[in-house]
C-alpha cells in the first residue's frame, strides 16, 4: 500500500511527513478526526429522531385531547 493509497490528501506534503516521520502520527490524527466526525453525525442523527419522536408524542396528545372534547361535549 503505497502512500497515496493511504493518505490521498496528503500528496503535495509527502515527503515533508516523509522526512519528519510523522506517517503514524498522520494516521492517528485522522482516525481521530473520521471518529470525531462520526460521533457528530451520530449525535446529529439521535437529535433528529428524538426531535421526531416529540412531534409525534405531540400529534397523540392532540389526538387524545380532540376525542376527550368530543366525548365531554353534550349532544342535544
Amino acid at each position: 500500500m503505497s502512500f497515496k493509497d493511504a493518505f490521498p490528501d496528503f500528496v503535495a506534503i509527502e515527503k515533508h511527513i516523509q522526512r519528519a516521520h510523522a506517517q503514524r502520527s498522520l494516521a492517528i490524527a485522522q482516525a481521530i478526526a473520521n471518529f470525531t466526525v462520526s460521533v457528530g453525525r451520530g449525535i446529529r442523527k439521535m437529535g433528529e429522531l428524538m426531535g421526531r419522536g416529540l412531534a409525534a408524542e405531540r400529534d397523540r396528545r392532540a389526538i387524545e385531547a380532540d376525542s376527550f372534547l368530543k366525548r365531554a361535549v353534550p349532544k342535544y
